[in-house]
């Protein structure tokens, strides 16, 4: 390595001498300094005629850019074979204007026999020698009209070969779309100066009206200050709270976010883009890869360049080279998308100068009014289009989160709770907050939407998931008590028929912070709660939403990610945790600071985008004003999760309609088990094992001895003398 670095350096000091002395020797020439000067100015204008003097201009450029610029602008060979095009399309017609009457090879004799005169500045150079050469060649072969006619053709391919005319078309465009987008903004203040205009002429008549009619009524009307204020955009009109259990709730306002809204447009971004841009494909072209720029995205934190290879190029060669473009754009890191879904594009993704954050108040204000009846709505981010992303729950209908520590997860999370505190109310959404690291969800532990305190103990976690089960086969039961299939057609159901008095069913989300911790006490009964919530739950309205930030095999089991198909990963610190969570490679090029790839169970690939931010402050603000609302409703299932508590203050299963029939059965068959009830009566684990804790607690049944089954305690003439 040490030979071949001073092997470099002295090449380099080779060149930086020989274009030095270039430099020099052009100028002595060019000024005609000396015998040395002289003689090499005659030389150069018997060689290249009587505009000898551009060929030294042209020697000095060379030497500059040689000693410069040569390693940060590249010329390609097809532009430096239009460069030579060009400069013989200049000595044939130096030599066509400056012609002595003669044509073919007789102007070359001609030029040869006169070689004293020429050099001596006796007689015109002409084209010089090359020039009378191409011009003797040109009119033997084509005649003076013929020769004539071919210049303008040599200057347009000469042009054609320099300049890379789909580039300025792509220049040219863009300054024309500034231009456009600049006119346009224009023509909105300008609107928006009138429309202020028109509302201060509206102001002036209702004052004029309120004077005049302020003799005829004693009642005092508003002022002018007062009207201005009522009909001022920027005032907050108050909604009507909304009853939740025949109490007032009122839903918090948007204003308690950080309203600062940053342009996402940046100019050193712009401008870095387009550099960036037409580097690329210079670095391309390089490796022999042919392709066009079709577009530039620049997004959030991240720009992405749409690229159309030529249709003999691999695409993988695209990808083999990632490591060798991210050296020349001195990227932090790129990922390439090849191709981009539904195009024959290519995407590279590089990484903005200027970071501009998404904040959650610019989102949440921008959402159309059509996904006001979504509760389960929450905005995920902006897309590398600058495009706000929006995902809905109730269609995921659960979701997988993923990424190492600082990447983003724990604000993507609370982006989503506050982002449903702001939107419904408890008697819309109950939430359910499991959180292992015991500091993540602590700013929500008194809001009214909790069906229980959150809960940060593993063992508990792993009963209230076992509840949640419970819950879900109870809503079932009512669902076919009165013949519907989900949530929504019940709560019609509920509405159009009041005389029954049906409960009201809320949509439950149940958020996790850290599945592995969960999967590290109780791997498999976590593993089968969440398997039946995911396959079952999502009628029923409740829906599940497991984070990690270990995305390997052991936490995101099989099992778990053939039920949750709705995925985002942050930035994580390999290929292979890329694959786990995402099936594909990417996540480990992702920049963190809510970078993520989102993928949807309705998405073919993932999709790059920039998280929404929403800071600790915020989301306390969000939380503590809900907390002023009502007390939080726990629901009484959920009161009680300690797993080794007393079985006689524990919820039995005493009342379940299959108690009996397996009682029975158990009497009969003299022998109990949880997987002989389940198999017997087609019932989940969770449901048998309530039933066989209620008959060990009536002692029907002894305790579990190891290995070896129950004992039955009673026989069936036993039951026959309790009847």
């Amino acid at each position: 390595m040490a030979n071949k670095s001073n092997k470099e350096m002295s090449q380099d000091l080779v060149i930086l001498i020989t274009s030095l002395v270039a430099i020099i020797i052009s100028i002595i020439a060019l000024f005609k300094q000396g015998f040395f000067g002289i003689f090499i100015d005659k030389v150069t204008r018997y060689l290249f005629g009587q505009y000898h003097a551009v060929v030294y201009i042209l020697i000095i450029i060379t030497s500059l850019y040689v000693m410069f610029l040569k390693k940060k602008v590249k010329i390609t060979l097809r532009q430096k074979i239009g460069y030579l095009v060009l400069f013989t399309a200049f000595l044939l017609f130096s030599a066509a204007i400056k012609n002595h009457g003669y044509l073919g090879l007789e102007a070359i004799k001609y030029y040869v026999n006169n070689t004293g005169k020429i050099f001596n500045y006796q007689m015109l150079a002409s084209g010089g020698f090359f020039g009378i050469v191409l011009y003797g060649l040109f009119t033997a072969l084509f005649g003076t009209l013929g020769t004539y006619l071919f210049l303008p053709v040599i200057i347009i391919v000469g042009l054609l070969l320099t300049f890379d005319y789909k580039k300025l078309s792509q220049k040219l465009s863009r300054w024309n779309n500034d231009r456009k987008m600049a006119r346009l903004a224009k023509e909105k203040d300008k609107q928006a100066k009138k429309t202020k205009k028109s509302k201060l002429k509206d102001l002036s008549v209702k004052k004029d009206m309120l004077d005049n009619k302020s003799s005829e009524k004693v009642e005092s009307k508003p002022t002018l200050s007062e009207v201005t204020k009522r009909l001022s955009p920027d005032n907050v009109t108050e909604e009507k709270p909304q009853l939740v259990d025949g109490k007032a709730y009122q839903l918090p306002p948007l204003e308690l976010l950080d309203t600062k809204i940053e342009s996402g447009k940046s100019a050193k971004n712009k401008s870095a883009a387009q550099i960036k841009g037409d580097k690329l494909i210079d670095v391309l072209s390089d490796f022999n890869i042919k392709a066009d720029l079709v577009d530039i995205h620049i997004g959030p934190s991240v720009t992405k360049f749409e690229i159309r290879p030529d249709s003999s190029v691999k695409v993988s060669r695209i990808s083999s080279i990632q490591d060798n473009i991210k050296m020349e754009l001195a990227a932090r890191n790129i990922r390439i998308e090849a191709p981009i879904p539904g195009k024959n594009t290519v995407g590279i993704e590089i990484p903005n100068i200027e970071t501009t954050p998404v904040k959650l108040y610019e989102l949440l204000s921008d959402m159309p009014e059509v996904y006001d009846n979504k509760p389960l709505l929450f905005t995920l981010g902006k897309d590398l289009t600058g495009n706000i992303v929006y995902s809905d729950l109730t269609k995921m209908p659960h979701l997988l989160i993923a990424g190492a520590t600082g990447a983003g997860k724990s604000v993507a999370m609370n982006a989503i709770i506050t982002t449903i505190l702001i939107r419904t109310t408890p008697a819309q959404v109950r939430l359910l907050l499991i959180d292992p690291k015991k500091v993540e969800f602590s700013a929500f532990a008194h809001i009214p939407h909790l069906i229980t305190p959150i809960i940060t103990e593993p063992e508990k976690a792993n009963n209230a998931l076992a509840k949640v089960v419970d819950l879900m086969d109870d809503r079932y039961r009512a669902f076919a008590d009165i013949g519907v299939k989900n949530i929504a057609a019940y709560n019609d159901y509920r509405e159009n028929h009041p005389a029954e008095k049906l409960d009201n069913l809320e949509l439950i989300v149940v958020i996790i912070d850290e599945l592995a911790d969960l999967m590290l006490v109780a791997g498999k009964e976590v593993e089968m709660s969440i398997q039946r919530i995911t396959q079952l739950a999502r009628a029923a309205g409740i829906h599940l939403i497991v984070a990690t930030q270990r995305p390997s095999t052991d936490v995101i089991t099989g099992i778990i990610k053939a039920n949750i198909p709705s995925r985002i990963s942050f930035a994580v610190s390999s290929g292979i945790d890329s694959r786990t969570i995402l099936d594909a490679t990417g996540a480990e090029r992702l920049l963190g600071n809510g970078d993520m790839l989102y993928y949807p169970v309705t998405h073919s690939a993932p999709s790059r985008l920039q998280g929404v931010f929403v800071t600790d402050e915020e989301v306390s603000k969000i939380a503590n004003f809900v907390s002023k609302g009502p007390s939080p409703d726990h629901f009484k299932d959920f009161e009680n999760l300690d797993e080794n508590g007393d079985l006689a203050q524990m919820p039995m299963a005493f009342d379940d309609p299959l108690y009996e029939e397996v009682k029975m059965f158990v009497v009969r068959e003299q022998k109990a088990s949880t997987s002989l009830i389940q198999r017997s009566f087609g019932i989940g684990y969770n449901r048998a094992a309530r039933i066989i804790d209620a008959l060990e607690a009536k002692d029907i049944i002894g305790p579990m001895q190891g290995s070896k089954p129950r004992d039955v305690n009673i026989s069936i003439d036993d039951l026959d003398s309790e009847e």
